[in-house]
């Protein structure tokens, strides 16, 4: 609910707004659940940092930039 009144704040469409489902303990992962970046079909996917992401962002962060820019990213 607090969710909702927030969105509400935002935009007040939102009053009728109804929680459908929710989801706790899902984090995007690879099959291989390893943290990865990819380009696959004109999108770009950075997934499987999990908790700890927050020390592999700095790199994989570089990685995304040196991809977008078309820069060979150093290795892992």
């Amino acid at each position: 609910m607090e969710l909702l009144s927030a969105a509400w704040t935002v935009h007040p469409g939102f009053a009728e707004a109804e929680l459908v489902a929710t989801g706790a303990g899902l984090r995007p992962a690879f099959p291989d659940n390893r943290p990865a970046l990819r380009h696959e079909g004109g999108r770009i996917h950075l997934n499987g940092l999990y908790r700890h992401g927050f020390l592999m962002a700095p790199v994989l962060a570089e990685d995304l930039a040196a991809m977008l820019a078309k820069e060979p990213a150093h290795a892992h």
